[in-house]
């Protein structure tokens, strides 16, 4: 047995393949990783191709920032700078704050009153995303799901191009 092999085996005893809703064989798993590699690189390149998502996303602070914001207005959740440094503490709420009110200046971010309407307040602000980032973050959401079950379904069938 080569070097390789052994550790190619090591590697393939460790997955949690019991998580996977089909059965990954020890041939299929190294098309796994090289599909997944190709499958995030696709994503990131969807990602990047849009203005508003590659600036949320392009660094870890905006993107925790971002996924506050998000959450708190899918859940019907009001949300404000001081609670989103509140959740996030490893970041001042300064840097919070001047990142948001970047995105706020952007149009990605907009303050709007606890019941939807646009806020006049310029101290407290529910600050909510955009409906164009929405749509965004959605869509590439759509595009992850829609990759990942035509991925499973190549996997299921044993298709030899598994992206």
């Amino acid at each position: 047995m080569t070097k390789q092999d052994a550790r190619d085996q090591l590697i393939y005893s460790k997955l949690n393949l019991d998580k996977l809703s089909y059965k990954l064989d020890y041939n299929s798993f190294k098309k796994l990783g090289g599909s997944i590699s190709l499958f995030i690189k696709h994503i990131y390149n969807v990602q990047n191709n849009n203005k508003i998502l590659n600036w949320c996303f392009s660094n870890v602070k905006r993107t925790k920032i971002f996924m506050e914001i998000f959450h708190a207005n899918e859940s019907g959740h009001e949300i404000y700078k001081e609670e989103i440094s509140k959740n996030i503490p490893e970041y001042s709420y300064k840097t919070i704050a001047k990142i948001i009110d970047e995105g706020i200046e952007k149009g990605y971010y907009i303050s709007m009153r606890p019941d939807g309407e646009p806020g006049k307040d310029g101290k407290v602000k529910n600050i909510r995303p955009s409906e164009e980032l929405i749509i965004s973050f959605l869509n590439l959401c759509i595009e992850i799901v829609h990759s990942v079950e035509k991925f499973g379904h190549k996997i299921k069938n044993n298709e030899s191009s598994l992206i």
